[in-house]
């Protein structure tokens, strides 16, 4: 007897069909539908404080219109990221 190629594939696709279904239920579902879960909510640390004397040179940079170099100042003196940093000195600009 000889075997057809159409009943050889069919065959071979329930094995493929039953190795997928049982190596799905085995593993466990997770959702992602959402954000990842942390273990804790990241917390904002405290702004540090330049300094009376930076802080001056950062309000004369202001004054002038030199924003960037009020930034760049700001940063050296604090260590804030670029985004926090810019928006601190738009928030002084508007004082």
């Amino acid at each position: 007897m000889t075997l057809s190629w159409p009943l050889i594939a069919l065959v071979a696709l329930a094995i493929f069909v039953l190795g997928w279904l049982s190596g799905r239920t085995s593993r466990t579902e997770r959702d992602l539908s959402g954000p990842p879960a942390t273990s804790q909510p990241p917390t904002r640390q405290p702004r540090p404080d330049p300094g009376p004397s930076v802080r001056a040179e950062i309000e004369a940079a202001i004054a002038e219109g030199r924003k960037i170099e009020a930034i760049k100042l700001l940063r050296e003196a604090t260590g804030m990221g670029l985004k926090e940093a810019k928006e601190a000195v738009e928030a002084m600009e508007r004082r």
